[in-house]
């Protein structure tokens, strides 16, 4: 995932909390990857931190899920 892409997603209005259970778990993934590595550099991006935190526990919300399907997403 490229940084402007980051920080498109970063920059949601609608926040972590609305964005995050709405997306596919491969880009979840991906998501959490470019956070952790973007967390890894001198000057990680604002919100970063809360996001990666954030996306940690959907991650393993939707692993004890049956399915493991995000909730409400149709």
């Amino acid at each position: 995932m490229k940084s402007s892409h980051l920080s498109h997603i970063i920059s949601d209005p609608r926040g972590p909390e609305e964005v995050l259970p709405t997306l596919p778990a491969e880009e979840l993934a991906n998501l959490l990857d470019a956070l952790y590595q973007n967390l890894d550099t001198p000057t990680p991006e604002f919100g970063a931190q809360v996001w990666y935190e954030l996306a940690v526990e959907e991650s393993a919300r939707r692993a004890v899920s049956p399915g493991g399907a995000a909730h409400g997403v149709a």
